[in-house]
């Protein structure tokens, strides 16, 4: 990466300056590296001077001076870097080669699904915990958007040479699930529906009526609470006369909720249930009682305000283990199913305090917990116009907004020359396409205002539009019949055009901002690069004809630019768990 060529550079200059009085020992993590707005001020710009100024007491613009007059010893010939400059009142440009700009775009178009993949996660193991449905409801587009922001997430670590482990927690017992059933029987006395015919209803139908029959238990709740709650106690204590409608309707759910993974193209490595975990957690908190739970009033609780938390109750009064309660059983077989570095969990920004205190009491059970669980903090997603809550039955279901999304996708959408599968199959990745980035392109921490129209839009900030470019490029391909004749050709600088140029200036960076992504747990860096470079793409293409350009030589060199710009938006969008499209 140039970036570290640039600061070995500079590690061998601040060397040659360790020899004047004061400079000393200087960590290079102080060192900031920026793009610059304007291309002008170069392809790197590093603060180094203003910091060692402030230890030496002098002028930054002086020391920028004494370090570039340094580096000129330290640059080999053959490397990425042109020329360094002093700009300002003390910042370092660094200028790339365009020959070298030139030799990356090659590789990006040699080294196919490989480019933007490299090393710097390797040999971590790395658990991404994410999705949380509960059973016996429809997923709606909260959901959404932990399954979308996790499965990306372990795209990336997998590119920087992660092992990733995909974790699923589930509810599949509790309150939810005895007021669901409750409904469900409700419902199907009142509009007699049999169960074999109910069992012949397909996967989404049965989730509708899971739906259904959550609202009308949570409707229901304050007048028959003593029989819901009644039922709910028979649930965890697996009583004969509940089994059965409890082991359909939880499948019903699986079911469902496999048909939403396959849709948005993600899988797991294993599915955990709160059943499956609520008496572990209960044995070991009991356990730990006196020492780190203590009983207050019949129930079993963590004093968290002695490390500055909130206290929470982790065993009621009635003997169950609450969801903290259950985290405790879940963690230790999580790690035994795959000992990770890191254990990332992807869920809404409202569980933080609980998360806090959940990972302090699994530390101070285990040590080996200290640092390895992580609670990545989402925001929340609104839809623009629209208000949702489960409990009502006011929700917007996936299969619904994607409905909507294929509808207005259908309007913009060239048909010409398509066949109806061919048209069907457009419908389906832009719909999916349009979510998933609509979703990535914002902050994870930060709420998302999710607007349908601007989700399909083919001249914005889109799923769709970077999916048109990729079609763009790939149809000029296809009318060249692109080959290189000469894989090791070299342009001349002065052969490049400005829009060619800043497609040189951008497109090398995709491994350094997949590297960023891991590091900060942000998708949205890549769907702003990708973004960028599909701009900047488009920007050249209405400047400059490929296919009837001046020369042979421009022809085949813009051919190149656009087959690697082709690869580099096809990577990103596979990070992002968005299939390309040939044609749109």
């Amino acid at each position: 990466m140039a970036k570290e060529e640039i600061r070995k550079v500079l590690r061998q200059a601040l060397l040659e300056l360790k020899k004047e009085k004061g400079v000393g020992d200087f960590d290079m993590q102080e060192i900031s590296f920026e793009h610059p707005e304007n291309p002008d001020h170069g392809d790197y710009a590093t603060n180094i001077a203003f910091v060692l100024a402030k230890r030496l007491g002098r002028n930054p613009r002086e020391v920028a001076d004494r370090i570039v007059s340094c580096t000129k010893y330290h640059v080999p010939r053959t490397t990425s870097i042109e020329k360094i400059e002093v700009a300002g009142s003390g910042f370092i440009n660094f200028f790339l080669s365009p020959h070298w700009l030139e030799e990356q775009l090659l590789r990006s178009w040699k080294e196919k699904e490989k480019v933007g993949q490299n090393t710097s996660l390797k040999g971590k193991k790395i658990m991404v915990e994410y999705a949380h449905p509960n059973t016996h409801k429809e997923m709606h587009v909260g959901h959404m958007r932990t399954l979308i922001t996790g499965e990306a997430l372990a795209r990336i670590f997998e590119a920087c040479g992660a092992r990733v482990f995909r974790a699923n927690y589930q509810g599949d017992v509790g309150p939810h699930v005895a007021k669901a059933i409750w409904g469900i029987e409700k419902i199907f006395q009142e509009r007699a529906i049999p169960w074999k015919q109910a069992q012949k209803l397909n996967v989404q139908e049965k989730a509708r009526l899971l739906g259904e029959g959550y609202v009308r238990g949570n409707q229901e709740y304050e007048q028959q609470k003593d029989r819901i709650d009644e039922l709910n106690r028979k649930l965890y204590e697996r009583a004969k006369d509940t089994m059965s409608i409890y082991k359909k309707t939880r499948t019903w759910s699986l079911d469902y909720f496999d048909s939403i993974y396959k849709r948005f193209g993600t899988r797991f490595d294993k599915l955990y249930f709160e059943s499956e975990v609520a008496d572990r957690g209960k044995k070991i908190v009991l356990k730990n009682r006196g020492n780190i739970f203590q009983e207050s009033n019949g129930a079993v609780i963590f004093e968290g305000e002695k490390y500055g938390l909130h206290t929470r109750v982790f065993i009621t009064q009635d003997g169950h283990p609450t969801y903290e309660g259950k985290e405790m059983g879940l963690a230790p077989m999580q790690y035994k199913d795959f000992p990770f570095d890191l254990n990332i969990h992807v869920v809404a920004s409202e569980q933080s305090a609980y998360f806090q205190v959940v990972f302090k009491a699994l530390e101070l059970i285990d040590e080996k917990f200290k640092g390895r669980e992580c609670h990545l903090s989402m925001g929340m997603v609104q839809l623009v116009g629209k208000k949702m809550s489960s409990r009502t039955g006011v929700v917007i279901t996936i299969d619904h907004l994607l409905s909507e999304i294929k509808t207005l996708l259908s309007r913009l959408i060239k048909n010409e020359g398509l066949t109806p599968a061919e048209q069907k199959r457009i419908q389906e990745i832009g719909a999916i396409a349009a979510v998933k980035y609509s979703m990535l392109r914002v902050d994870p921490k930060a709420d998302v205002m999710f607007d349908l129209k601007s989700s399909v839009s083919l001249e914005g900030d889109s799923g769709p539009y970077l999916l048109y470019t990729y079609a763009r490029c790939k149809s000029i391909l296809r009318k060249a019949k692109f080959r290189i004749s000469n894989v090791g050709f070299r342009s001349h600088k002065e052969h490049f055009s400005k829009e060619e140029l800043d497609i040189l200036r951008l497109a090398y960076r995709f491994e350094e901002i997949v590297r960023e992504a891991a590091e900060k747990f942000a998708p949205n860096l890549v769907c702003g690069f990708a973004f960028d470079l599909a701009q900047t793409y488009n920007t050249f293409y209405h400047s400059h004809s490929v296919l009837q350009a001046e020369t042979k030589e421009k022809q085949e060199f813009r051919l190149l630019l656009t087959a690697a710009v082709a690869q580099v938006i096809s990577n990103s969008l596979s990070l992002l768990g968005i299939q390309t499209l040939e044609k749109m």
